[in-house]
């Protein structure tokens, strides 16, 4: 029997129908059996992040990485003893928290590129980076409410990830709006909110 995770929660967490659960200590993992190979579509990936939607709806989830598995619960107890102390940090971290990504349609080209950041390993898409001024003017916008930001890179297509509570997420959506609008040269397009895609491992 093969396991599919889906996401970390507390313990006590309440879960969607539909699905199962492996309760350790403090922590558990959401799971379903996955009887065929995996598909790896974008209908598949985006099916995953919607199943992961609905269990962060009635509280803190660490999403796993598609395509995270066990070969069975005895591996799943393995891993959440290996795991739990580290998951339970972060899901305290991001408690009444969302993820919101910032894209920049066309950043300014004379501002450099940073490295790329190194992300949660459960991030389904791994990888983001973006420029070093425009991270931190953003930074300092959300400062009321930011509790994280993460510079991220697909595509070569620039974006921030922050993680903000959810009850403030519409005033920081605004408020960066606002600063955009002000800012010549930038465009932006933000998505969410999400469950913390980005911010499952503390930063590096």
């Amino acid at each position: 029997m093969t396991l599919l995770l889906y996401a970390v929660v507390p313990r006590d967490a309440r879960v969607p129908d539909g699905f199962g659960v492996l309760h350790g200590n403090r922590t558990a993992v959401v799971h379903a059996e996955q009887e065929v190979a995996l598909a790896t579509d974008r209908e598949a990936v985006i099916a995953f992040g919607r199943a992961v939607q609905r269990i962060a709806r009635d509280g803190p989830a660490l999403p796993m990485r598609y395509g995270a598995a066990a070969a069975g619960l005895e591996e799943l107890r393995l891993l959440i003893a290996e795991n739990e102390e580290a998951w339970a940090a972060r899901l305290a971290a991001v408690a009444g928290c969302c993820e919101l990504i910032v894209h920049l349609v066309h950043p300014p080209a004379a501002e450099p590129r940073v490295a790329v950041a190194e992300l949660g390993r459960d991030h389904p898409a791994r990888g983001l980076g973006a420029h070093d001024a425009v991270r931190d003017e953003l930074r300092a916008v959300l400062s009321p409410w930011l509790r994280e930001a993460r510079s991220l890179t697909v595509a070569a297509s620039d974006r921030i990830a922050v993680l903000v509570p959810l009850a403030q997420e519409a005033h920081a959506r605004t408020r960066i709006e606002r600063w955009a609008a002000e800012r010549p040269g930038l465009q932006i397009e933000i998505t969410g909110p999400w469950p913390p895609f980005s911010f499952c491992d503390p930063a590096a």
